[in-house]
């Protein structure tokens, strides 16, 4: 019911489906970015991640806590 009240509101800041993978598209095959890992990309172009996200001490740890939860060792990085 509150979906169908916001959809129209949330549409004009939406992408369309095919928008929305362009990015994955243009990483997946595009020549320009071979061999090009560790990047974020929006719009098909490297951005710079949430500061956050380059916390070395909380990436360890969401690596181990997400290994523990999927059952995998923690030393496969």
């Amino acid at each position: 019911m509150i979906f169908k009240v916001l959809v129209p509101f949330m549409r004009p800041f939406m992408k369309t489906p095919a928008k929305g993978a362009a990015t994955s598209i243009f990483l997946a095959s595009s020549p320009e970015v071979e061999g090009v890992s560790g990047l974020y990309f929006a719009n098909s172009r490297p951005r710079p991640s949430n500061k956050e996200s380059y916390e070395v001490v909380a990436a360890s740890r969401l690596w181990e806590v997400s290994a523990a939860l999927s059952s995998l060792s923690a030393s496969v990085k």
